[in-house]
């Protein structure tokens, strides 16, 4: 047996009956209440202005580089061949080691030590203010109105002399670090090869220094990279050739002075002397060949494999701001206005229909 809730007249009067959600209904609701949706949309649209009046402004400047794809092969060695033939010396050994992946570089100008380096980098703004750090341009300045309410004091930001050491960050390091990160963006054009860097700061001449530091900063990592192993081994190289040099200069002189001292005289024992020190002349001077060449190949080898990163777009100081774009914001912020608005008053214009309790 189904018995219905008992309401007053004053309750029977707000329930209307059911009616289906048509798109001419709705409609025709809203237009009922168009005052109160324009109300809505420009209260929001009031609210969008005064945010974008309040947003501090942001400057970017773009960078494009063209990297070496791929390691240059022996074709480059032949510039070198006519000399390296003059001198004795064999490029075969010179072996070919590829390049960093230019899809990485990307991921190098996103990495700790990297936002640690720039932190810790001097800058000057367009009214010629000086900064010793970073850092402390981007803690001490006030770029909204929200800044100049808070006390932001500079804190020092530690710089990274070992990648092999454990950094030990405070929070509000962490996320001056992690708010850098967020302000340089870089992508690789896989059609084009082009790595293109985007620098985001409050001052426009500071976003062109600092788009500048990383370009600096990923030539020197990548080149570094590259040629780590090879000047290893030259430095090693250097090491022996000095020595080979001075053992054979040494056994030279040896040899020059006991032919001097015994050149008229002639005995087995002087013979068997005289034997002993031109063999120690002719493995000091075999050493020392060898040696010789391993170094100069080991020389070539380091200009062969250093990268080259061919500046297409330099860094340029920013004329016109990139945010905040207060046209966006406003019209963004009426057109949510709008949904809001009609949202109400379709919700207001819902017909309702009486419970019922089944007992």
């Amino acid at each position: 047996m189904k018995k219905y809730i008992t309401l007053l007249p004053i309750e029977a009067r707000n329930i209307r009956q059911p009616s289906h959600l048509d798109p001419e209904w709705a409609l025709v609701a809203v237009w009922h209440q168009k005052a109160s949706v324009l109300l809505i949309a420009f209260l929001f649209g009031g609210i969008g202005v005064i945010m974008a009046l309040l947003s501090p402004f942001e400057y970017t400047s773009e960078v494009r580089v063209m990297p070496e794809l791929q390691a240059r092969s022996a074709l480059n060695l032949k510039r070198f061949g006519a000399l390296a033939e003059l001198a004795g010396i064999n490029l075969e050994g010179v072996s070919n080691t590829e390049a960093i992946r230019p899809d990485l570089y990307p991921d190098v100008l996103k990495s700790t030590p990297f936002i640690l380096y720039l932190l810790n980098q001097s800058v000057t703004t367009v009214k010629k203010s000086k900064y010793t750090t970073l850092a402390a341009f981007l803690t001490q300045e006030s770029f909204s109105w929200t800044d100049r309410f808070l006390d932001r004091k500079s804190f020092p930001v530690p710089q990274l002399i070992d990648d092999r050491q454990a950094l030990r960050l405070t929070r509000d390091q962490e996320q001056l670090i992690k708010d850098t990160k967020e302000r340089i963006l870089s992508d690789l054009d896989k059609q084009s090869g082009v790595i293109i860097i985007r620098v985001k700061m409050p001052d426009a001449e500071v976003a062109a220094q600092v788009s500048q530091r990383a370009i600096d900063y990923l030539t020197r990592y990548v080149i570094h990279y590259r040629t780590e192993k090879t000047r290893s081994d030259l430095k090693f190289l250097s090491e022996r050739f000095r020595e080979a040099k001075q053992r054979y200069d040494r056994a030279m002189v040896n040899l020059s002075a006991y032919k001097d001292q015994h050149r008229y005289m002639v005995t087995e024992i002087g013979t068997i002397e005289e034997r002993r020190l031109q063999a120690e002349f002719e493995l000091a001077q075999g050493l020392y060949s060898t040696i010789t060449q391993q170094y100069e190949q080991t020389r070539i080898k380091i200009q062969e494999e250093t990268p080259i990163l061919k500046m297409l777009e330099p860094a340029q100081v920013p004329t016109k701001r990139s945010e905040p774009r207060r046209t966006i914001m406003v019209l963004v912020a009426v057109l949510m206005g709008g949904l809001f608005g009609i949202g109400i008053a379709l919700v207001r214009h819902i017909d309702w229909q009486p419970l019922s309790i089944e007992r």
